[in-house]
């Protein structure tokens, strides 16, 4: 395999990786969505283990979909260069859906 296939496969398996752990999980799960043009990314933040009654449980939630909202809408290594303007609508589109279905979870939580 060359370097180039290796980062690419490294790379499906980390988007994949939380989407098979949450295979089993008891539904406290956000999907991030993120889309730039034609690509859909995806990834399933799993929240099992924060108390969402809490605010120190809803601001860990909160950062964990910030990152995985970067992530799907392509930021790479702290950095998206330049940001451009489909990064920022995708961005803006995934955190907002992800923001939505963690107050959904924490109405069912509470």
């Amino acid at each position: 395999m060359t370097r180039k296939t290796l980062v690419a496969l490294a790379a499906t398996m980390a988007l994949a990786l939380p989407t098979m752990a949450s295979a089993g999980s008891n539904n406290l799960d956000v999907v991030v969505d993120g889309r730039t043009g034609a690509e859909t990314r995806s990834v399933a933040v799993s929240l099992a283990d924060l108390n969402l009654a809490s605010a120190n449980g809803m601001r860990r939630a909160d950062y964990r979909l910030i990152r995985a909202s970067k992530q799907v809408c392509g930021y790479v290594s702290g950095s998206i260069l330049p940001v451009t303007n489909d990064y920022r609508v995708c961005y803006d589109d995934a955190i907002g859906g992800a923001r939505s279905d963690l107050n959904e979870l924490a109405q069912r939580q509470g």
